[in-house]
């Protein structure tokens, strides 16, 4: 009779637990660390001030719709995941990371770019 008490208790505690479904619009983690290093970098283009000029404000919105463009998602959706994400502080920051990583490889790249090849003079 015990084990009948504690197999139905067990069964009512795991029927009652919620399951937290993730939404709809959800953008799948990989994605949005793309999105999300695409939308630094764009920051980054316009907190340096690349292409001032009178219509900056112009440029800027520009900037960042062209990340939308790319990734074909709206400034809706990628509120909506910043949103979700920013709300699961441990999801969050790895996503970060991963951003972070991104962004010292494309670093990387470019400045291997910019190095002079050395010459060998005879």
């Amino acid at each position: 009779m015990k084990l009948l008490a504690i197999v139905l208790v067990f069964i009512s505690i795991m029927a009652c637990q919620k399951k937290v479904e993730k939404p709809d619009y959800l953008i799948e983690e990989d994605g949005f660390v793309e999105v999300l290093t695409d939308f630094q970098t764009a920051e980054a283009i316009v907190r340096l001030g690349y292409n001032r000029t009178s219509d900056s404000l112009i440029f800027n919105d520009s900037v960042f719709a062209a990340v939308f463009r790319k990734h074909g998602i709206t400034e809706a959706v990628f509120d909506s995941n910043f949103s979700y994400y920013s709300n699961r502080p441990k999801e969050f920051e790895k996503l970060f990371e991963k951003v972070i990583t991104n962004l010292s490889t494309k670093s990387a790249k470019i400045q291997e770019k910019s190095v002079p090849e050395p010459t060998n003079k005879k």
